[in-house]
């Protein structure tokens, strides 16, 4: 049986329907595509409904044939409308652009029709496409009582989508007619109406489709928004209500209320399998002071505030999906483009993420609660500055790679690229976080942390406040994430926080936003009393002896350098001696795979109880045959992400550089090719964070052997300093997070850090790291919150808001006489010296066998007093030569 011969209603939850809950609604069959549906008029019946005055119209706006409209304002990224300026500081004028689909329509208000006992119109606008919504009173059988509805008139006639959009409302009515956070469905009706037109058989009737709703409140637009109106535009402005609840100290309450129940409702639609999808704020100025079309309906008369979600008709649940969308099913036709996430905007048609759809509403709720903050329609508007940066990125672009960037000349192109330029603003896209949106769309920065956010909110709050709630900027945040996987759920939110409190620590006075970050912090700290940190090596391991070359000894290492430097003695051997074959017997052994140079490695636990030290190595014939890879992790609390990190570096590398060095030839040669070849790197370390950080997401730790494997999966993290070398170029790539220090010295013995250290303390991470929420505190050493003693990294899940991920990045042209690269971690440059490591290497590097000489200078970094896991990896460049 065909949708237009019979529409079945169910009311379900979920997936299923009985047979009780089936309505069968007979249908008109569709004869007459031209025929217009009579206006209502005086002396119309609506079964035993009287309408008081219509509100509102539905779809696009139209023509009425009494009454014109006194102009219409369509409102694209490509017309010109008269928008508002906004002073900057230093006098700047900016003009605020950005799309907004919504057809607006205007209309002079009428004089009041008095009609008969059954109806009463207030006011007459446009028609709308789809229908129009009418403020009404239920004629009681005694003619007393007055009762307040809300009807939706819809019109059927116009088709099967029109009409299942009209349909869903009624299922979704149905299903959630007793959620207190939803706007309460009555019932609703087929009416025969009289046909107006071109028909081809006059006085055929049509069915108009009616939904009838308790009248719920206002609009929360009404609230927000004062509008100025000309004949042809509408101009927003925030409103006194607006003002006051972001400046009184009241006010506060006032917006946390509202967005505690805007979740409520959301979370119980979520909670039976509903997704809305078209969560909003309207924009359409509606004459009528009281009533518009509305998603979110507000009530202040009985309680200080009721706050109900509205509006179902592009909702989707099972039934929905398979019965109320055709065979085409949902699609973006039913949304509003303002309120897409950005996997629905930047990815065709699709009309959510099907594996995740509930975060298509968190997305639309983050963004009404930053419409609210900032008292504006537009929030995701681009400045003509910012424009006009990225119109000359993209034309660039289009000059250098015209077969590979043909979309960046589109319109649709440069739309969707101003809209990331405002993600990237606000910190809700990090450019290294997806190359492909770097090649198709330009960027003007990649800057990025949770500090920027709360900058960008406070530069484009009119009041320059920005949100002084913490917790509230934390949830923002926390909705408006880009990869719907991290996005908070509604459940999740109603427990943030920013509505209950702060989650605090009792073992360390820590608070946080959420019980699972707490969970994950107590966590950190379970895995720190499991692991013994230090452990006392056997005096036998210790050398007992130190020599000087002069013949005189001494009983430590550190008395016989300093004697060594206090003579100045003029020896072949700068260091002092010892019998080191106690130590060496008790390590570790490591073997490289050949490259195109010479290396080799030691390392040492130390005195540490495990290891946590690694190398990686990959000839350049596995790496596409450009380069060689040398790289060093540190890993700590636990093995979870340096070992991660080791298994999946290449793949990730040669993933992304692969596409690098598929594209074809920039026109300006080197410059574009390091920035693709960057670009390649950071997105490979992103990838490795994210997939570590997510295999504690997705992973079944229910026992107790998996709640320890828990424990360490969500507190460690690693260092990574890789070295990537180009035979063919004669040139060098390394990049790091973390402080496991690359050192390249020349035949001179002249020192050259191509890494950088990340340490807490230093002042650009510092002030990081306090921009993002957190502190730099001296715990021994310096560490972020208290714990960490290096301010990026990979991993550490609880700490990913103040640690960065994001890599240093260094380009080197070697010269022509190269000496050698040391490339270690921490434990080894805590107690030797760049210098020290470059002459201890270059006594050697003659004689000795690669190997030998990094074991040794693992020994020397352990004997001078090392007390962390040590690792060394030594590149002799000569042998490139």
């Amino acid at each position: 049986m065909r949708l237009r011969d019979l529409v079945v209603l169910a009311l379900v939850t979920g997936f299923s329907a009985t047979k009780q809950d089936q309505h069968i609604v007979p249908r008109y069959e569709s004869t007459a595509p031209s025929a217009v549906l009579a206006p209502m008029v005086p002396g119309d019946a609506v079964r035993n409904y009287q309408l008081v005055e219509r509100t509102a119209i539905l779809g696009v706006c139209g023509h009425d044939r009494d009454y014109p409209e006194a102009g219409v304002v369509v409102r694209q990224d490509y017309v010109e409308v008269a928008m508002q300026q906004k002073q900057l500081t230093g006098g700047e004028s900016l003009r605020l652009e950005g799309p907004s689909l919504e057809y607006q329509c205007v209309m002079d208000n009428t004089d009041s029709i008095f009609v008969n006992e059954n109806y009463r119109l207030r006011k007459k606008f446009a028609g709308g496409s789809h229908g129009e919504v009418w403020r009404a009173v239920r004629i009681q059988p005694d003619g007393l009582g007055e009762e307040p509805f809300i009807l939706k008139r819809v019109f059927a006639e116009l088709g099967d989508d029109i009409l299942q959009s009209g349909l869903r409302e009624a299922h979704f009515g149905a299903l959630l007619r007793d959620e207190p956070h939803v706007a309460r469905f009555v019932e609703h009706f087929y009416r025969d109406a009289p046909v107006v037109g071109n028909v081809s058989s006059p006085g055929v009737g049509l069915q108009e489709l009616w939904l009838v709703f308790y009248e719920e409140g206002i609009s929360l637009r009404h609230y927000m928004y004062a509008t100025t109106r000309s004949e042809s535009s509408v101009v927003f402005q925030p409103s006194h209500f607006w003002h006051r609840m972001r400046v009184e100290d009241s006010g506060g309450e006032v917006l946390k209320e509202v967005m505690r129940q805007l979740l409520q409702g959301v979370a119980a639609v979520h909670a039976r399998g509903i997704v809305h999808r078209d969560i909003k704020v309207p924009r359409h100025p509606v004459p009528g002071p009281d009533t518009a079309p509305s998603n979110i309906l507000v009530n202040n008369q009985d309680t200080p505030v009721l706050v109900k979600l509205a509006d179902f008709g592009s909702a989707v649940d099972g039934y929905a999906n398979d019965v109320l969308y055709g065979e085409k099913g949902p699609s973006q036709a039913e949304e509003t483009r303002e309120y897409q996430p950005p996997e629905v905007l930047l990815h065709g048609d699709i009309p959510y993420d099907p594996a995740r759809p509930t975060s298509y509403d968190m997305w639309s709720v983050g963004v009404v609660f930053l419409e609210l903050i900032l008292g504006s329609p537009h929030v995701f508007a681009i400045s003509s500055r910012a424009r006009a940066k990225l119109d000359v990125h993209l034309q660039h672009k289009a000059r250098a790679l015209d077969s590979a960037y043909k979309a960046s000349r589109s319109e649709e192109a440069k739309r969707k690229s101003y809209l990331l330029q405002v993600f990237t603003e606000f910190c809700i896209y990090e450019p290294p976080s997806l190359v492909r949106y770097h090649n198709e769309y330009a960027l003007v920065h990649s800057d990025c942390n949770f500090g920027t956010f709360n900058q960008t909110l406070q530069a484009r709050d009119p009041l320059g406040r920005g949100f002084q709630d913490a917790w509230g900027l934390n949830l923002l945040y926390k909705l408006l994430q880009w990869d719907p996987a991290k996005r908070i759920s509604a459940a999740d939110a109603l427990q943030h926080a920013y509505f209950r409190g702060p989650y605090v620590c009792g073992e360390t006075g820590r608070a946080f936003a959420t019980r699972a970050e707490l969970e994950v912090h107590e966590a950190y700290l379970e895995s720190q009393r499991h692991s013994t940190s230090f452990i006392l090596r056997k005096a036998r391991d210790l050398p007992s002896t130190f020599h000087c070359n002069c013949k005189r000894s001494f009983a430590t290492a550190d008395a016989c350098n300093l004697h060594l430097r206090a003579r100045h003695h003029a020896t072949d051997r700068a260091f002092c001696h010892y019998a080191s074959d106690p130590i060496r017997h008790a390590m570790t052994p490591l073997s490289l795979p050949p490259t195109t140079l010479d290396a080799g490695a030691g390392a040492f636990h130390g005195r540490r109880q495990y290891m946590e030290d690694m190398v990686v190595v990959v000839p350049r014939a596995e790496m596409g045959g450009a380069c060689d890879l040398y790289a060093v992790l540190d890993g700590h609390m636990g093995l979870g992400a340096v070992t991660y990190v080791r298994e999946h570096l290449h793949d990730r590398l040669v993933h992304h550089l692969q596409m690098q060095w598929e594209s074809p030839p920039a026109s300006d040669g080197n410059t574009t090719a390091q920035v693709a070849e960057e670009l390649a790197i950071r997105q490979a370390l992103a990838d490795l964070h994210n997939g570590f950080v997510a295999t504690s997401d997705d992973g079944d730790f229910s026992g107790a052997d998996e709640k320890t494997r828990w424990r360490e999966v969500a507190s460690s993290g690693t260092t990574l300093t890789l070295v990537l070398h180009y035979p063919d170029e004669h040139r060098l790539v390394c990049a790091n997070v973390g402080d496991s220090r690359a050192v390249l010295y020349g035949r001179d013995l002249a020192s050259d850090v191509i890494s950088v250290d990340h340490l807490p303390d230093t002042a650009a991470e510092r002030r990081r790291i306090e921009s993002s929420g957190g502190f730099v505190a001296m715990e021994g050493v310096w560490r972020v919150m208290g714990q960490l003693a290096v301010s990026r990294t990979l991993g550490d899940r609880h700490l990913r808001q103040y640690v960065s991920f994001d890599p240093s990045i260094t380009h080197v042209n070697l010269p022509v006489n190269p000496g050698f690269i040391v490339v270690a971690s921490d434990g080894v440059w805590d107690t030797v010296t760049n210098d020290d490591a470059g002459r201890f290497v270059d006594e050697r590097l003659d004689r000795d066998d690669l190997y030998e000489i990094a074991q040794d200078l693992v020994i020397e970094a352990y004997v001078r007093g090392s007390a962390d896991n040590m690792l060394a990896l030594v590149i002799d460049l000569r042998s490139d030569l």
